[in-house]
């Protein structure tokens, strides 16, 4: 029987970036998701000590689009970080488990030689999701119901089985007796490691600060990040937050 299985054993991650996990409609809320995937990506490079033209396979996960340029996320990335247009480009989109997809896909890339050194970046923003319409590209007639909806509501429905994320959560609570005193008590334990985490600086090393900026490229139009006016410098992960027992129960 054919073996059909990869095998990893010189495959390494040489380095990574991180931009801020900031709350929802907060600081970053208004910076295209392939612009901090621009951001990180450099970042990582340039940790790595690898320059962006020695890069082989871009590649790239993210779940909605939020941008208008979004189906040129990876390509962008790419180019922006300093990959060569000739380098392939791609993007994964496998809902939560993206991330881990698109490492698994570039380690693949390296086991079949399609690649030495790959850029893997995943780049995502709830903030920017839009409230859209699929049905009226023909124009709204007199009288015809309008269906603007919030993309990133419905999108956690799944209408096959008609069950939500929310619901799913309560049937695998169900499945394996969770109880949610055991949900509200590792909550309050993870608020808390993360919140020592920060004050102890676990996280300094892997996020990158974001501020204003602009992207410049040979060839190509400029393009950036601007925060808030009375935003500085994202820094820091925002969601963390003294949580306890009693706040998660209530």
């Amino acid at each position: 029987m054919p073996d059909f299985s990869a095998r990893f054993d010189d495959h390494w991650l040489l380095d990574g970036a991180r931009t801020p996990l900031v709350d929802y409609c907060g600081a970053l809320a208004e910076v295209s998701p392939i612009d901090l995937g621009i951001k990180a990506a450099r970042a990582a490079l340039t940790r790595a000590q690898v320059p962006g033209a020695a890069i082989d396979s871009v590649v790239t996960a993210s779940m909605a689009q939020a941008s208008f340029d979004a189906y040129m996320l990876p390509r962008h990335v790419g180019l922006y970080a300093g990959v060569p247009i000739a380098v392939p480009a791609i993007l994964v989109q496998r809902i939560c488990g993206s991330g881990f997809e698109i490492i698994r896909q570039a380690a693949d890339q390296i086991t079949l030689g399609y690649a030495s050194l790959a850029l893997v970046v995943g780049a995502e923003s709830m903030s920017r999701n839009p409230i859209c319409a699929y049905t009226h590209r023909g124009g709204f007639r007199l009288g015809a119901p309008v269906e603007f909806k919030d993309f990133l509501w419905e999108a956690l429905d799944d209408p096959a089985a008609k069950v939500s994320m929310i619901q799913t959560a309560e049937n695998l609570a169900r499945k394996y007796g969770i109880s949610r005193a055991e949900v509200d008590a590792y909550a309050a334990s993870s608020f808390e490691r993360a919140l020592r985490a920060q004050a102890e600086g676990f996280h300094a090393g892997e996020i990158v600060p974001v501020t204003s900026e602009r992207f410049e490229l040979d060839g190509y139009e400029p393009r950036g990040i601007k925060l808030p006016r009375k935003v500085a410098v994202a820094d820091r992960d925002t969601h963390p937050r003294p949580s306890p027992l009693e706040a998660l129960a209530a």
